[in-house]
């Protein structure tokens, strides 16, 4: 009798855990996403070498710099003109999204989704000794 609550119970779970991973994708996808901002983490501390920190990193690498992900699971990024591409996939409640080079099978970026509508995209890194958050807006 255990066995049949089960079923329902993880089948229920699964579908709702693939409404998050396909919620994210429906926003992010198909999308060129801006950096328009980049900001240190809220974290309730204010650092003003932080600040000034993400102030040099906006105005620099991060000056015209963009994201695109595909339906394919395909990334694209510039930065300061220079393209980089790879795959990505989304975690299961679409919340991370794991970055892997085009030929590869080795995660070297996970994105930490803080903030993600039709217009808005922000995020942090996990792997990259990068404690920023990034601002993106649709275009």
């Amino acid at each position: 009798m255990p066995g049949i609550i089960l079923i329902p119970l993880v089948g229920f779970v699964l579908i709702l855990v693939s409404c998050g991973k396909g919620r994210t994708e429906k926003l992010l996808v198909d999308k060129q996403w801006r950096v328009t901002n980049v900001t240190p983490p809220a974290n309730g501390n204010f650092d003003i070498e932080d600040e000034n920190e993400a102030q040099q990193l906006k105005n620099s690498v991060y000056q015209n710099a963009w994201f695109e992900f595909t339906h394919y699971g395909i990334f694209m990024a510039s930065f300061n003109g220079k393209l980089d591409s790879g795959d990505y996939k989304l975690n299961y409640n679409g919340k991370i999204i794991s970055l892997y080079p085009l030929h590869g099978n080795r995660i070297y970026e996970q994105i930490q989704i803080q903030r993600l509508n039709s217009k808005e995209l922000n995020f942090n890194t996990l792997i990259a000794h990068f404690y920023m958050t990034l601002h993106c807006k649709a275009h």
